[in-house]
């Protein structure tokens, strides 16, 4: 995950601009540029949490607000000193490479070609159209970039991880990995099921404290999913519905917050059967802390004898990381174990 996500060296970069903005200031403000000083403070200031915080950048309204201000901050400085601040220009290029709303690319445009005008409209008519020629170019090169960094950025949010650093995987992984996991339970006789979760209370601290625990709640061979509209689910593979039922409530205990769960059966089912939309909807008004779900339609009959043979193949060549956590599946694995142990208690 380390190549995929280059959040070290981001970080890294970020950190080393945002050290030589506030080194900058601290030059400005000797030589008595008090303005343009706390322009580049704010602008390193910035750069500093993002730094520190690089999580923060991955939400879209934070992301919005750091790249509004600092084409802002930009604009500032050319205007109020051009003659030090000229060469900034070429930022507005370089915004225009990052995941944006669209509304953001032609606002950042016309701040850049608006700041031109005004920086180079003392030099003549040829200085100006020269200027404003380089700039209209190199955004417009930015702006052919951006756009294939967002298809880039698209892609790698249906197919990836939502971020580095919790194993949890997007809605695209997931209906990936169903009829190969449904093929190797049914093989092998054990139960599997899909347990969809939602905070009672919503909002995104909410969300973002039930993903947290969720990843350090779950066993390595339970996998996480996050859908497309934010509801949490955990792939759950047991050696059966008993042990299965005391896993699930022992998961739910340990997340220590009110959520809402749906529980659907997958054993010998159609994947293709499955509406994600439809049953994520409305979770967080469920009545019943769990609600368990009548069984899917059985697949094809036709199906159950290509599944095991495409199975195997799709294990092999399956484009997901190593560290999916159930590639290999004992039916006696270390987590049953732990998970059999309480009810052992409760028999006696």
């Amino acid at each position: 995950m380390e190549i995929k996500f280059k959040v070290r060296l981001s970080q890294f970069v970020c950190l080393i601009g945002s050290v030589l903005l506030l080194l900058e200031a601290a030059r400005q403000i000797s030589i008595g540029l008090t303005l343009t000083a706390l322009l580049l403070a704010v602008g390193g200031t910035m750069l500093l949490v993002v730094s520190l915080a690089h999580e923060l950048f991955t939400l879209r309204w934070f992301r919005t607000l750091v790249m509004l201000s600092v084409a802002l901050i930009m604009s500032a400085l050319v205007l109020l000193a051009p003659q030090q601040h000229l060469m900034w220009l070429w930022g507005f290029a370089v915004l225009l490479l990052y995941p944006r709303p669209r509304w953001l690319a032609p606002a950042c445009a016309l701040i850049g070609l608006v700041t031109t005008w005004l920086a180079l409209a003392q030099l003549g008519s040829d200085w100006l159209s020269l200027g404003i020629g380089i700039t209209a170019t190199l955004m417009a090169l930015g702006a052919i970039g951006g756009r294939r960094q967002q298809q880039v950025w698209m892609q790698l949010e249906r197919r990836g991880r939502r971020d580095s650093s919790r194993a949890i995987w997007s809605q695209y992984q997931l209906m990936r990995d169903l009829p190969r996991e449904i093929a190797r339970a049914d093989r092998e006789d054990i139960h599997i099921e899909l347990i969809l979760l939602a905070p009672v209370k919503t909002g995104r601290l909410a969300n973002r404290r039930l993903m947290n625990t969720l990843d350090s709640a779950a066993l390595p061979h339970e996998t996480r999913y996050q859908l497309d509209d934010g509801a949490l689910a955990v792939l759950l593979v047991t050696r059966g519905e008993r042990m299965a039922s005391l896993r699930r409530r022992q998961l739910i205990e340990h997340l220590a917050m009110p959520i809402r769960a749906r529980v659907q059966p997958l054993n010998d089912s159609d994947p293709s059967a499955l509406d994600l939309k439809r049953l994520s909807a409305h979770l967080s008004d469920e009545p019943q802390p769990i609600t368990l779900l009548p069984p899917l339609p059985r697949k094809p009959a036709d199906a159950d004898a290509s599944s095991d043979e495409t199975s195997t193949d799709n294990a092999s060549t399956d484009d997901a990381p190593s560290d999916h956590g159930r590639d290999i599946l004992k039916p006696a694995s270390a987590a049953d174990k732990v998970a059999v142990a309480p009810s052992r208690g409760n028999e006696h």
